[in-house]
């Protein structure tokens, strides 16, 4: 596959899409989780640390395997790298729902939401 081609690809499947929302629900996640850790008083620099090393180490991680997606043949490559995306996805938004429970909000319906969009695209990826 071109370059050109695996890049077009990317753009009809959505991919850098889901990489621009899985961005912004790590930023959202890293707020959320130190508002958390100040109210608790539970806050330190290494913890602060330690949750940007983790954060960015994810990304470069994720960013790579961009072009890994191409080499492998088919979509095959992009439709792996789909399913990495939003299982990282979900698993932001289920740790924002945590801190939003820290904080005192209540995610009773949040969670309900969040686990039949895990049911619907579990069942999509089986039809696949």
């Amino acid at each position: 596959m071109e370059i050109s081609q695996g890049i077009q690809l990317m753009q009809e499947q959505k991919i850098i899409y889901l990489l621009s929302l899985l961005s912004v629900a790590m930023i959202i996640d890293f707020i959320s989780g130190v508002y958390a850790a100040k109210l608790h008083k539970e806050i330190t620099s290494k913890r602060g640390i330690n949750g940007i090393i983790r954060k960015v180490a994810s990304m470069i991680l994720l960013v790579f395997f961009l072009p890994v997606s191409l080499i492998i043949p088919g979509q095959t490559g992009i439709a792996l790298l789909s399913v990495l995306y939003l299982g990282y996805l979900f698993m932001e938004i289920q740790s924002i729902l945590e801190n939003y429970q820290k904080i005192g909000i209540d995610t009773h319906y949040l969670q309900k939401i969040l686990t039949k969009l895990k049911e619907t695209v579990d069942l999509d990826e089986k039809d696949d």
